[in-house]
């Protein structure tokens, strides 16, 4: 459940790299990337391989769906950050995601309002 960060994540199973790609949508460089700029951060086994813990999953799901609607990566940081310190993560994101509709909706209104010229002008 997103949002709110429940006591306990501890009883899932590990998820490993590949695992993590495939559940989430993610290219292989989107996690390493995101593990690099501090998002996330993956644990190791003693074969050195990545493996996620709870925690890390939801912030990978945060991370998987605010991307699918283009959120800049700071507004992303912003509210793993705020889910982990106080829960409010999801208010943060739904904040965050009207205020980039109306972003959307005015960039919009500019395209509408330029597109009858153009169409005047090439036909």
């Amino acid at each position: 459940m997103l949002g709110r960060r429940p006591d306990n994540l501890h009883h899932l199973p590990r998820l490993g790299f590949a695992d993590a790609c495939r559940l989430f949508g993610m290219t292989p460089r989107a996690l390493r990337f995101y593990e690099e700029k501090g998002l996330i951060e993956a644990r190791r086994d003693r074969l050195n391989h990545r493996y996620y813990d709870g925690w890390t999953r939801q912030k990978l799901a945060w991370i998987s769906r605010l991307r699918q609607v283009s959120l800049p990566l700071r507004d992303i940081r912003q509210v793993l950050d705020a889910d982990q310190r106080s829960g409010t993560g999801c208010e943060l994101a739904l904040r965050k995601l009207l205020a980039r509709r109306e972003e959307l909706a005015r960039e919009l209104a500019a395209v509408d309002s330029l597109l009858p010229s153009l169409q005047e002008e090439a036909a």
